[in-house]
């Protein structure tokens, strides 16, 4: 059985770490540390989810992205959760507007992780 691919994007490694960790017995996890990264990895790798942070370095930030790539053909069904320190009311709802599928408060437990992308790859 071929495993489904997870892209993380997150500029902290210990994020990334904690995601990999987490998600990593059930599948594929691929990280990015910035916007231009995950876009090299989303057209090399094909994932099938995204976990996507929101404040990232290199001039597009994670909505600026999670909407250019909701707006490409070639990848309609790969699925874009944020996962944020910006957990405001306003800033879930711009997340969802970018184009997200789910929206993931900082700090996060790997239960409800692993919850919320299995109910979106499962």
């Amino acid at each position: 059985m071929v495993m489904k691919k997870i892209l993380v994007v997150d500029d902290q490694a210990d994020i990334r770490k904690l995601m990999r960790l987490t998600l990593g017995l059930r599948y594929e996890v691929i990280e990015a540390a910035c916007a231009s990264d995950a876009s090299d990895r989303v057209s090399k790798d094909r994932p099938d989810l995204v976990l996507l942070d929101i404040m990232m370095p290199g001039g597009v930030n994670g909505l600026d992205w999670c909407a250019m790539m909701k707006n490409l053909a070639c990848i309609p069904s790969m699925k874009i959760i944020f996962v944020s320190a910006r957990g405001q009311t306003m800033d879930v709802d711009e997340g969802m507007a970018a184009g997200a599928d789910d929206y993931i408060t900082k700090p996060f437990s790997p239960l409800e992780l692993l919850k919320v992308v299995d109910r979106h790859l499962g």
